[in-house]
């Protein structure tokens, strides 16, 4: 009772009643927590902080899922990005052993300049037979990987016939991503005097030709074809350079390349590149 006596003077009903109530409650209290001590208890909070916690690992699920998902998409649109900053490819076909051989693999050094580093290096697969028995006509893909060994382009080129005075059984490369997603096809045309190319899209709409002079010759010459859009305007070419003849290598030794515009949308430089390869196929082998 002395803490029911020693309560301050009242100061008006309301405020007498509200300090008795205050004190009873503090005597049921068993635990002697103020009502003060009881608002603000661990207990809530300790709730809020495993909600806020589990609202944070979802959004950062959710977070980790989109940058997941976006680097999945970065290294799709990646595969192309190293041809944007590259306006001329130097291909060098490294040299083989002379005499007859069966080696149905060949490799190519592609670089940005002569005397610069690798940039791609393209892989040749054919079969021995193909390659001994139809020699420039033969059937093979050609797989380009980086210097990290990321495969980034891959060609198909059928078996054709080496007759361009018939319609029928033109030469022809096709033109895919490392995903084996077709981009384009390079299409030899029928043509009179001149060699004449398309390079077609994936719906087979052309969007650039090559043009060669007439009656051009493999042996011990420089040759160049013109890249032409379809308004006729020159916007590179693909050139193929005599090395010389060495006793100590095989006269398929060959050195060519492209030269196109910087601004050149990137997977048409691959479109030009499989043409490249098909030029040098069809014009620039010697054997």
């Amino acid at each position: 009772m002395s803490v029911v006596t020693n309560q301050p003077r009242p100061f008006g009903h309301l405020e007498r009643e509200k300090h008795i109530e205050m004190i009873f409650r503090t005597l049921n209290n068993r635990d002697g927590a103020s009502c003060e001590h009881l608002v603000q208890s661990p207990k809530p909070r300790k709730k809020t902080t495993c909600w806020e916690s589990r609202e944070e690992l979802l959004a950062s699920t959710n977070e980790s899922k989109e940058n997941h998902a976006g680097l999945v998409d970065a290294s799709h649109g990646m595969d192309l990005s190293i041809l944007d900053v590259v306006e001329q490819f130097h291909i060098t076909a490294r040299p083989e052993l002379q005499g007859p051989n069966c080696v149905p693999r060949r490799v190519y050094s592609i670089t940005a300049d002569r005397d610069s580093l690798d940039l791609l290096v393209a892989i040749e697969e054919s079969s021995c037979l193909c390659l001994q028995c139809c020699g420039p006509t033969r059937a093979c893909s050609v797989k380009g990987v980086d210097c990290e060994g990321r495969q980034v382009f891959y060609f198909e080129r059928p078996f054709r016939m080496d007759a361009c005075c018939f319609g029928c059984c033109l030469m022809e490369m096709r033109v895919y991503t490392a995903q084996k997603q077709l981009i384009g096809t390079v299409c030899q045309r029928w043509s009179l005097f001149t060699p004449l190319l398309e390079v077609c899209d994936a719906s087979g709409v052309a969007t650039i030709r090559l043009q060669g002079p007439c009656c051009p010759c493999r042996c011990l010459s420089n040759q160049e074809f013109q890249i032409v859009s379809n308004t006729g305007e020159k916007i590179g070419r693909i050139w193929k350079k005599w090395p010389g003849f060495s006793v100590q290598q095989n006269m398929d030794h060959e050195y060519f390349g492209l030269n196109v515009p910087l601004n050149m949308e990137s997977k048409t430089k691959l479109m030009l590149l499989g043409a490249t390869f098909l030029l040098s196929y069809m014009y620039f082998e010697m054997s």
